[in-house]
């Protein structure tokens, strides 16, 4: 009896082992997504310091391609009853599509002419501290949700 008991404490034991082990390896990946976000967003603002806009349109591009992970992972890894989370998810859609805008934009014209400098950088600075927030946010949240999670949005 207590041997059986022991067997099973031990196999419980495994299992929350196994579970705890993905959901850091979840925020893990979480985190390293919104590092890369923030420093693709640090260097498209230096960029636009030195006016170099086709640089800053492939930073952009860049970020892009990263944002529709981030913001899925938000939306089926997080607890979507706190208020915390919910704001991080819409501000990662919010980004989104503004950062889609935005490579549409820069694909248009010559060298990307149609860019506003001023508009963009000030997007990029408010941007870097929400996803500062954002860390935070998951830092502290728990990654062990699996929600059903989709976007749509039109243009």
């Amino acid at each position: 009896m207590k041997f059986g008991l022991l067997l099973i404490c031990l196999l419980a034991g495994q299992m929350s082992f196994a579970q705890t082990m993905r959901e850091k390896k979840i925020k893990e990946e979480m985190l390293s997504r919104v590092d890369a976000l923030i420093e693709k967003a640090e260097a498209t603002r230096t960029l636009l310091e030195k006016e170099d806009v086709v640089g800053a349109c492939g930073k952009v591009q860049e970020m892009f391609e990263i944002y529709p992970e981030h913001l899925k992972a938000i939306g089926s890894h997080m607890d979507l009853f706190n208020s915390k989370n919910v704001t991080a998810k819409n501000q990662a859609l919010e980004h989104l599509i503004f950062v889609h805008r935005q490579s549409l934009i820069c694909k248009q014209g010559k060298d990307s002419e149609y860019v506003d400098l001023g508009k963009l950088d000030k997007k990029m600075k408010s941007m870097i501290k929400e996803l500062k927030k954002h860390s935070k946010v998951i830092k502290k949240g728990d990654t062990n949700y699996e929600n059903t999670f989709y976007y749509e949005y039109e243009f």
